[in-house]
């Protein structure tokens, strides 16, 4: 009766009309790819006393959106859905070892999720931008939807971050949250003309305590 199961299944994904809906199940906090257990290096900033209240953070979170790793993200986002094949590419602009592992334990468990339960297979070890990005094609969701829900959940992955392990007030968190919706669409706004050719970082603080978090002494997040 697997066959039976397969069909019902295929039925109730060809029912899905609205993207956003499907956008807010990815995104949601009970969609189990672990993003809560990766800080992207901002425990060792904080531990180092690099990151001490909502302002600091606040620009820690412009420089990764404008300078880092969510900038080389919407690239490699825009370029997979004009047909690149760069997951290769991606994995090797980690800046460091955790980051690595960061990114391909994401795509795995986004992967098997897709696999066991939205019935799309995507290769093995591979990134979560690039799962994330393949999804959205199958799944006919528009780009600019896709890198908006990306981006804001990352951004809110790192500030629950803070607030915990700042510590930093819940007001705090949820005035960087609605500042940063503004934030993200200035970014989209001057980003569109940016390439594969642009792939780079100059935001080398968060790239040098990424590589430190592996040496703390004492932690509680994956990296």
């Amino acid at each position: 009766m697997v066959w039976v199961e397969r069909i019902a299944i295929n039925i109730k994904m060809n029912k899905i009309k609205d993207p956003l809906q499907i956008l807010q199940v990815w995104f949601s906090s009970s969609f189990p790819i672990g993003s809560y257990a990766y800080s992207h290096g901002v425990e060792a900033l904080i531990d180092k006393k690099k990151i001490n209240n909502k302002d600091d953070v606040k620009e820690y979170l412009k420089a990764l959106l404008f300078y880092g790793t969510l900038r080389n993200d919407y690239i490699f986002m825009k370029s997979i859905y004009k047909g690149e094949e760069i997951n290769e590419l991606i994995l090797a602009s980690a800046s460091s070892k955790e980051r690595k592992i960061e990114i391909i334990d994401m795509g795995n468990s986004f992967r098997k999720i897709m696999k066991d339960s939205w019935e799309l297979s995507l290769p093995e070890n591979t990134s979560f931008i690039y799962c994330l990005a393949k999804a959205g094609l199958h799944f006919d969701i528009k780009f600019d939807d896709l890198i908006k829900f990306y981006l804001q959940s990352f951004i809110s992955n790192l500030i629950n971050t803070c607030v915990k392990h700042i510590p930093m007030s819940q007001k705090d968190g949820q005035t960087l949250n609605f500042i940063f919706i503004n934030q993200i669409q200035e970014f989209l706004t001057h980003s569109d003309k940016l390439t594969l050719n642009d792939i780079g970082t100059t935001f080398f603080i968060g790239d040098i305590y990424a590589i430190k978090h592996e040496n703390l002494n004492s932690r509680i997040y994956l990296t």
